[in-house]
């Protein structure tokens, strides 16, 4: 078996939610810390729209199929077309989408640390948005995709896609320690660590780590403790048919029930409830209809 073979996993899934096949991808020890997870997945659903949660990672997204639609609220509602490369930055809110002809993306995930090296640029005022990449970076992610168009092997395409990320890393973009140490924390406990500890303990003031997280991460430090609080009463809920609620509340760090509630409605635009009886295609979306 070739050597790029081994680095390769494919999983099958054939449910009444649709049929699709997803691969994951061994990324270079080189892009640790960075890129996430590397993954390419195609074919077809049965449901109408998904929605995805938010997951304390940013995406790179390159489309080698049919279009797809992100869905902006209205009203009027607005069906937006994905046909080729976009960046969507952390998010705080939901991201609706539809795929009426089926799908082929391509898909980088990067850590809460990764976009800052591989943009290198100050990550203000990406966080909440999907930018189309050829607006940031020009002509060049475009010539990214029409290699992969024109290369038909599932490991040759991840090779394409990993020597163009590491081609792109910035030296001159380089995280800051005390925010890496801090994004660290923030995951580690669930997004339980108090911000004000974090700061205390950075040997920073709250302010200068402030400026810091939005500048290198995106998001302030509250902001993505939230994110991994909601993702942490996720994964509870997924692993119990029944939720004592205000056990939960507390053992997730939120303040009671009332919160707990709030909290999802934001992330997720359900009461947890709800989205514990949609259907899920994989851990980081939902179905809406």
């Amino acid at each position: 078996m070739p050597a790029e073979q081994t680095r390769l996993q494919t999983f099958v899934h054939q449910s009444p939610l649709g049929d699709w096949q997803v691969s994951l991808w061994r990324c270079d020890p080189r892009l640790a810390g960075i890129v996430s997870t590397l993954w390419y997945g195609e074919g077809s659903v049965s449901y109408q729209r998904d929605r995805i949660l938010p997951s304390g990672q940013s995406q790179l997204l390159i489309n080698l199929g049919p279009t797809q639609y992100r869905i902006e609220p209205g009203p009027p509602e607005r069906h937006v077309p994905f046909r080729d490369i976009w960046y969507a930055g952390l998010h705080q809110g939901p991201i609706d989408t539809e795929a009426p002809q089926g799908n082929a993306l391509l898909g980088v995930a990067f850590s809460a640390l990764g976009a800052y090296p591989w943009l290198g640029e100050r990550l203000e005022g990406l966080s909440d948005r999907i930018i189309a990449l050829a607006d940031a970076l020009g002509d060049g992610a475009l010539q990214l995709r029409e290699r992969l168009l024109n290369t038909a092997d599932f490991a040759s395409r991840f090779c394409i896609v990993e020597r163009w990320l590491l081609a792109r890393l910035s030296p001159r973009s380089i995280v800051h320690p005390a925010v890496r140490w801090a994004v660290d924390r923030i995951a580690a406990s669930n997004g339980r660590i108090p911000i004000a500890t974090l700061a205390r303990e950075t040997g920073f003031t709250r302010k200068h780590i402030g400026q810091l997280f939005l500048r290198q991460v995106g998001m302030s430090a509250k902001a993505l403790a939230r994110v991994h609080r909601f993702r942490g009463a996720m994964d509870l809920l997924g692993r119990s048919d029944k939720v004592p609620w205000a056990e939960l509340a507390d053992h997730c760090g939120y303040y009671d029930q009332s919160h707990l509630i709030n909290e999802f409605r934001a992330f997720s635009g359900y009461a947890p409830g709800e989205l514990l009886r949609k259907p899920r295609p994989d851990a980081g979306s939902v179905v809406v209809c």
